[in-house]
């Protein structure tokens, strides 16, 4: 039979890492809230702007760049316009 101090000392690791985990996931879900709002708070307008952009992405009608180089490029020359 097992005494109880070996007992505790097989138990208390496990229960020690459940309740780190479940104090991190409720740090993390409550910094979720606050970075993110729920769905409902986003605009109608970003809601389609999305939608509109993923759509493009499935037809193929997407720029793409070969490297950042390319790419900060075609930034810089939207400020002239």
């Amino acid at each position: 039979m097992i005494s109880e101090a070996k007992l505790v000392e097989r138990l208390a690791p496990m229960i020690e890492e459940r309740i780190r985990y479940k104090v991190v996931r409720s740090i993390i879900d409550t910094l979720e809230e606050q970075c993110y709002p729920p769905e409902e708070m986003f605009r109608e307008e970003f809601i389609k702007r999305v939608e509109d952009a993923e759509k493009r992405v499935k037809e193929g009608k997407v720029r793409s760049f070969k490297d950042a180089n390319e790419l900060n490029a075609f930034l810089e020359s939207l400020k002239n316009e």
